[in-house]
């Protein structure tokens, strides 16, 4: 399907033309507005909602980002709002609705249909995090004493079928979760036949405590396109679908790009200056304590700077080659913790493949580096033996670039600590000081320098 040329609809709003703008809303589906008004300013929101018919701005609504809808709700009268929350399934609802105040709240679900209102107040009981709080109630289950024909008639007349149903789970008189039956498997089986005799005994399921992230990595181990949820009897409560599933496993990759470059957890905040200064100032701080670290440890090497000059022209390279292959160890191994690629009994071998990958890039660029090392600035040093300690100091400095950043978030992980917090400043100092102070070293042994 080719996408749908985007139309901006912001600038024409911005210049009072009404009857453009119209005409914009007119060619744009729901999806595409809603695109422009998460990036939009409130007025800009509120005209362009007003500019809907009741039921497209429904459809609209539904399709902003949790941040914004939840805004648009307390600017909106109560009233107002449950119309626009009334086509919404309940665990949508609740996601928005979890980050609107309890007075606030507590207006708007009296003016929800009573059976809508329970739901949501179930759905906020739970952790917003975690299985119960992204699942929805919305699923169809038949008794394991039913057979296929008497199961193909529940389906058919259930009221409001559920919009992402693609299994009908099976349950014991106990309420219990005892199988589950693909709607294909249901409709082609035969009508006689138990439903027992072709539900999927061997069940994959998740405690409604689990956490999100948990549930997103058993939908993609199983290649399902829903997980059911479970109290702690195995009795069903609800079900986490695919569009829930698409949303965790892309929010805690964003969280932990975010986390890893120290600017916070959430791409909203960036929309507020405070929000983003409280976020980044910590991750600064460490950085900057960690440039004095390394300012402190190559003190001792002043008499080297002083009797061969040369080498200061040459840190920055040695530090910003470490700094980057520290980086890419240390995000292959946090990504292959989050997808659960890298296994414990393989930790090993991955920090000795990356040591093996930093020594012989160092070896190769250390070549090139030494090669050109003769034509930039004046040195008084032989050239050779100058080489060589640019060679052997850009493979040093690699090697333990890839070993401290590959092993900082394992250890972080074995500490229970997130390793994605772990790629900024722990890594960028450990590296630094390391791999610069071999390089020193290594010049005042080779070149016979005073330290």
């Amino acid at each position: 399907m080719a996408r749908r040329k985007q139309i901006d609809l912001m600038r024409p709003l911005r210049r009072k033309e009404t009857r453009r703008v119209a005409r914009i809303l007119q060619r744009l589906d729901e999806v595409q507005i809603a695109a422009q008004l998460d990036n939009a300013t409130p007025e800009d929101q509120d005209r362009v909602l007003q500019m809907l018919s009741v039921e497209r701005r429904a459809a609209v609504f539904a399709e902003l980002r949790e941040e914004t809808a939840a805004e648009i709700v307390r600017r909106l009268a109560p009233e107002e709002v449950a119309i626009l929350l009334d086509d919404l399934d309940s665990d949508d609802v609740a996601d928005i609705l979890g980050r609107v105040e309890e007075s606030r709240l507590r207006q708007i679900l009296t003016r929800l249909d009573p059976e809508d209102a329970d739901e949501v107040e179930q759905l906020l009981g739970y952790d917003e995090n975690s299985a119960g709080g992204i699942m929805s109630l919305d699923y169809i289950r038949v008794y394991d004493s039913a057979t296929v024909a008497e199961a193909t008639r529940v389906v058919q007349e259930v009221e409001d079928p559920p919009d992402q149903a693609f299994y009908v789970y099976v349950i014991d008189e106990d309420e219990r979760l005892v199988g589950v039956v693909s709607l294909r498997k249901l409709l082609t089986g035969r009508r006689d036949d138990s439903i027992r005799e072709i539900m999927e005994p061997e069940l994959v399921y998740v405690d409604r405590e689990a956490d999100q992230e948990d549930v997103a990595d058993v939908a993609m181990r199983y290649d399902l396109v829903a997980v059911p949820v479970v109290d702690d009897q195995r009795r069903l409560v609800g079900v986490v679908t695919i569009d829930d599933i698409v949303d965790v496993i892309r929010e805690e990759a964003t969280e932990d790009i975010l986390k890893m470059a120290g600017a916070g957890e959430e791409l909203f905040e960036t929309r507020s200056f405070w929000s983003s200064f409280r976020a980044r100032m910590p991750w600064l701080l460490a950085a900057a304590i960690g440039g004095v670290l390394v300012a402190v440890a190559l003190s001792g090497f002043e008499g080297a700077l002083e009797a061969v000059p040369v080498l200061a022209l040459f840190m920055p390279v040695v530090a910003g080659m470490g700094g980057n292959v520290g980086t890419q160890s240390s995000t292959i191994v946090v990504r292959g913790l989050a997808v659960g690629y890298v296994e414990s009994g393989a930790l090993g071998r991955l920090v000795f493949r990356e040591m093996g990958l930093g020594l012989s890039l160092g070896a190769m660029y250390g070549l090139l580096i030494a090669l050109l090392a003769p034509f930039v600035g004046t040195s008084n040093v032989d050239p050779v033996r100058l080489g060589i300690v640019l060679m052997a100091g850009m493979m040093g400095s690699m090697t333990i670039a890839a070993t401290v950043g590959t092993s900082i978030p394992l250890l972080m992980n074995r500490l229970k600590i997130d390793p994605a917090v772990s790629t900024g400043p722990f890594v960028t100092t450990a590296v630094d000081i390391l791999g610069l102070m071999f390089y020193f070293w290594l010049a005042t042994v080779l070149l016979n320098v005073p330290i």
